[in-house]
């Protein structure tokens, strides 16, 4: 009976294979599932089946991936793909890789029958015919790109296993010497032509410097290179030296760099790791080479970062940069979006060019965004700045750039952002700040109103906002606030029997005493003698007449 492992990341997918199949005529036996292509791998060595059916487009390792390491390790295995109808150029590949047949999703009973019943024919074929003995499993290089991310989380987090390391010895890569060196690889982003890299698959210029570290690596030294994220290139590198360099003029990497741009004219940032000794020791190495690629902020791109060189470099730095924080803010709080660009740059290009350190930079940026964020708390806009975001994982993105292209875009798009949300909210409340700050004032004088609550309402900073009121009246915020006062007490004075200390309170006076004190410095009265002066004919004199 023909034995077939079906492959596919969704579950709902392979139960309705398994029922379609085990329904068809052949007598067929589903052996198994495999939700992706590491599974997969496993189960092909625990059940041995003749068939692999697999779906092309799958997380981690995908159908052609996966095709490339079984038929490495299974000489005798048939392949059968499925894909959806918009990738014909995979499957195109997948058939050069020596897959027998393609499905076409969703999958047809008619179409699934006519391809296991060819399948069907063929086993037979084959098991009339004598056996012949089979040659041991030789890794291609094409393969060490593929299974180095299945160990590269163990590698990186020092949980290596017998099982790892003879998968490693199949692939040809054998330990040899005590010491590692890590290396983590970045594509400059800004060396590739904004629309080219926005139509591509950022993965293909991984793969691509990929590729090419593990040509000079297999030429010039002993190690294994993989794609770890969407956003960087690792290679660990065995060497008998503690103390060997791959910084240096000449040096592998530098030689890696060099060649990359030669061939591609990309650039990439390379941080090195100092010699680790073990496997124990790789994910110290890794976190060097990590914190070195970090460097980049400092150092510019299109260079090779050695941790040692970098963390005793000299600081050029004078401490924290004194930036101009109200020339960035002026422009949020006004709106205006063509100069804030410019302005981020600028002080992204200042700090990173005098900063000690790149934690020093990050440290910077978060109090900067932790600024703004707290701004647009108060002024109830972060829901539509941020959306669901949660500020510590904006943070979080921030810190892990090492470019100062991506750090500057990324604080621009932000702040952007925030100057868009701002002025919505403050055209649905009022096209004008300082007319609405003055309405509010009007109506809302008789509480303990402060300058910063005022200038929350209508979204301006408060320190912009005491300068701008100034500007447009003529007058401070507290004479204005003071004249709403003194104007409403007079009306009450002259026009009611309220007690004094009861109309001091209900016009927003903290105690009678004060009121007193304000109400003569504005009008030359106290309270009793402006109502006393009311209260008699015209013909008398107010006090303090001659």
């Amino acid at each position: 009976m023909p034995r077939i492992l079906i492959v596919d990341d969704e579950s709902v997918f392979r139960k309705g294979l398994r029922k379609m199949i085990t329904s068809l005529e052949g007598n067929w036996e589903v052996v198994g599932e495999a939700s992706d292509g590491y599974d997969a791998l496993d189960k092909l060595d625990e059940l041995s089946p003749e068939v692999l059916l697999t779906d092309i487009r799958m997380p981690r390792m995908d159908g052609i991936q996966l095709q490339q390491m079984a038929g490495g390790r299974f000489k005798d295995l048939i392949t059968v793909v499925v894909s959806g109808y918009d990738e014909f150029a995979y499957v195109q590949q997948s058939m050069r890789q020596g897959a027998k047949d393609y499905l076409t999703k969703p999958v047809e009973r008619q179409e699934l029958s006519r391809v296991l019943e060819k399948l069907g024919r063929e086993l037979a074929e084959r098991k009339a015919l004598p056996v012949q003995q089979t040659e041991a499993w030789q890794a291609r290089p094409v393969l060490k790109r593929h299974v180095a991310g299945h160990l590269s989380e163990s590698l990186l987090k020092g949980k290596t296993g017998e099982s790892d390391l003879q998968l490693l010895r199949e692939l040809g890569f054998t330990i040899r010497h005590p010491y590692f060196i890590c290396m983590v690889i970045k594509l400059d982003k800004h060396s590739v032509e904004k629309e080219r890299y926005l139509q591509s698959d950022a993965s293909l210029f991984l793969l691509y410097i990929q590729q090419v570290v593990q040509e000079m690596i297999d030429r010039h030294a002993t190690g294994i290179s993989f794609v770890l994220s969407d956003t960087e290139v690792v290679a660990l590198l065995n060497t008998a030296e503690p103390q060997q360099s791959l910084s240096a003029p000449g040096a592998l990497g530098d030689m890696i760099r060099r060649q990359i741009r030669s061939l591609s004219n990309l650039t990439v940032t390379i941080g090195v790791s100092n010699p680790a000794e073990g496997l124990p020791g790789i994910p110290k190495a890794y976190t060097e080479a990590g914190i070195a690629l970090l460097y980049r902020l400092i150092e510019g791109g299109d260079k090779l970062l050695d941790y040692a060189l970098m963390t005793r470099r000299p600081h050029s730095g004078g401490g924290p940069l004194k930036w101009s924080w109200e020339m960035l803010e002026k422009s949020i709080v006004d709106g205006r979006v063509a100069s804030i660009g410019a302005i981020v740059e600028h002080m992204i290009e200042e700090l990173c060019s005098t900063a000690e350190s790149p934690e020093s930079i990050h440290q910077q940026i978060c109090k900067l965004l932790l600024y703004y964020y707290e701004l647009s708390e108060e002024l109830g806009v972060t829901e539509s700045w941020l959306g669901s975001k949660d500020i510590r994982k904006v943070l979080f993105d921030v810190c892990s750039l090492s470019s100062r292209q991506e750090l500057a875009e990324k604080c621009r798009g932000l702040l952007l952002g925030l100057t868009g949300c701002i002025a919505k909210s403050r055209e649905a409340k009022d096209p004008d700040p300082v007319h609405a700050a003055q309405r509010y004032i009007s109506q809302h004088y008789h509480h303990p109103l402060s300058l910063k609550e005022v200038a929350d309402e209508v979204y301006l900073n408060p320190a912009y906002f005491s300068n701008l009121f100034k500007q447009r009246t003529g007058v401070t915020f507290i004479e204005f606030l003071t004249h709403i006062r003194i104007d409403e007490a007079r009306k009450k004075l002259a026009f009611t029997d309220d007690k004094i200390s009861r109309i001091a309170e209900e016009t927003g006076f903290g105690n009678v005493r004060h009121f007193n004190r304000v109400f003569k410095n504005a009008s030359g009265f106290s309270p009793k003698e402006y109502r006393d002066s009311t209260r008699i004919g015209p013909a008398a004199r107010a006090p303090g007449e001659q």
